[in-house]
Order: C-alpha cells, then structure tokens, then sequence
C-alpha cells in the first residue's frame, strides 16, 4: 500500500513539476520565497481581526502564535526528523530529472511534511475560523495557501503527499488551538463558535 501511494506520488510529482515556463518560474519563486508579501498579507489580515475582535485580538494573536509554533516545530521535529523521506531534489533517481526553476537544492535534506504548507494553512485556516462569520469572501485566503503549497511540488522541494498533508496538518492545529481557546478562554472564542 505504501509503496503503491509512493509511486502515485512521484508519478503526479514528475508531471508537475514538468509544467514549466519561464513566466511560471519567476511567479513560483516569488510565492515560495518572498516573505515581504507574506509578512503584508499577515498584517492585512491582523488589521482585519483586530477590527472585528478589537482589544481581544491581543489574546486571539498569542493563539495566532502558538498556531504557527505548533504547526513549524510538528512538521519538522515530528515528521520530517522521523519519517525523513529525502526531498524529489535529493532523490538519486529523480535529481537529473527535476527542474529547480535555474535555484539549487538548497533547504534541509527531508521533506515530509512540506512546513511552507503546514505553516501557510495554519495561518490561513486561523484568519478564516475567525472572520468566516463576517467576510463571506474569507474562504478564498485557500487560494493563497495553495499556491504557496504548488509551489514547493513546482519546484521540486516536496512531493505531491508531502504538501497534502502539511496542508491538513496545519488546518487541524489552528482548529484544534481555536476550540481549545474557546473552551479555556471563553471570551476570545471566535464569532462563528458563539453562534453555533
């Protein structure tokens, strides 16, 4: 079963990342790498929530913290320490093959699970459980998250599996971190958990 779900993945890893251009390159780099944009959107998104929950957002951001702590240190110490599955670009087999968009294979050895993924989600699925009772167009915030994680299959840092499941790993730690401070902190509970 594993090894069939392997084979699945580099399968669908090899087609992706063949899906190059040069206009492609540029934009995947830019999403996977530029933080400038990242830290922008983030603090978009914290205005956005601090006008809703106003001074309760201060609680709301120290979850916001420990979301993405929990979701960075889980993906690697947990599953890449553990499982230690070596990235498409390290892989004996594949490294001629793998386009890299002109970058070398630079970051740690494993990927399994993509933490660009996890983390991207963690923060995503936060902002969405907070403001999904206010802004109906909040959900599209997975768009982003998905493209961060296309990204690192596009440019041969992860494999298909590997930001499928950081991606669900980083969506059930902000959920999980969100009820349990709703069930601890009733009074920075998000608006959606009031109404239910």
């Amino acid at each position: 079963m594993i090894q069939t779900l392997n084979e699945i993945d580099t399968k669908l890893f090899v087609y992706l990342n063949s899906l190059h251009n040069e206009w492609l390159d540029q934009f995947m780099l830019y999403i996977s790498y530029n933080k400038y944009f990242m830290i922008l959107v983030l603090m978009a998104l914290c205005a956005l929530a601090s006008k809703v929950y106003h001074k309760k957002f201060i609680g709301l951001f120290f979850a916001l913290v420990l979301a993405f702590g929990l979701s960075d240190s889980i993906s690697t110490r947990v599953f890449k320490d553990n499982f230690e599955r070596l990235r498409p670009c390290h892989q004996e087999a594949l490294k001629d093959s793998v386009n890299l968009a002109g970058k070398k294979c630079w970051g740690g050895k494993f990927g399994f699970v993509s933490s660009h993924a996890s983390n991207s989600f963690a923060i995503m699925t936060f902002f969405i459980l907070l403001l999904k009772a206010k802004y109906s167009w909040i959900w599209l915030l997975y768009v982003y998250s998905s493209l961060v994680a296309y990204s690192r299959v596009y440019l041969a840092k992860h494999f298909p599996g590997d930001v499928i499941v950081g991606a669900l790993l980083g969506i059930l730690i902000s959920t999980l971190v969100l009820k349990l401070i709703g069930r601890f902190f009733p009074q920075l509970k998000p608006i959606h958990q009031n109404q239910s």
